[in-house]
């Protein structure tokens, strides 16, 4: 895979998983992979200098900030085969830090959201999105965001700007 390639990761074991899916540090490494290259290519769209989200982060890391991340798939149809464990794909991710703020109690910050191109415009945050308000309460959102995120706020309401 090319570095502008945009290709999802597909998989088998998250055929099993619930999508939303909630990855947190101690969920097979395969799975915070996924999510890693999700990242990437957030960081490449947005043109951040850091990826939000790297695999090998555990709370041994140095400068580890607690995540939640939630990863995005749905049966990849175009790739059934009769008689073969069915396909998912990665379509999107986004990604919850606990922030111990100066000026504000601690809470949890929605610091990225990404979605492959052609899954943008679904409905898939939406769906999501009243259970990280009743997870997270009246969470923070990292800013800058993206004209799309932007509008997606503005119809979605219940978040803070840091």
């Amino acid at each position: 895979m090319g570095y502008y390639s945009l290709e999802p990761p597909i998989s088998k074991m998250l055929s099993t998983y619930p999508s939303p899916l909630l990855v947190q540090p101690d969920s097979p490494r395969r799975i915070r992979e996924f999510v890693e290259v999700l990242g990437k290519h957030f960081r490449r769209e947005l043109q951040f200098d850091s990826v939000p989200f790297e695999a090998a982060e555990t709370p041994d890391s140095l400068g580890y900030v607690p995540f939640e991340v939630y990863l995005f798939h749905e049966v990849a149809s175009d790739l059934f085969e009769f008689d073969k464990p069915v396909k998912h794909r990665c379509i999107g991710a986004c990604g919850f830090r606990w922030y111990e703020w100066s000026d504000a109690p601690a809470s949890w910050s929605l610091q990225w959201v990404w979605f492959h191109p052609y899954f943008r415009g679904r409905g898939h945050l939406s769906k999501a999105w009243p259970h990280f308000i009743a997870k997270y309460g009246e969470f923070h959102v990292q800013y800058p965001v993206s004209a799309a995120m932007e509008k997606f706020l503005e119809k979605h309401p219940r978040t803070k700007s840091v």
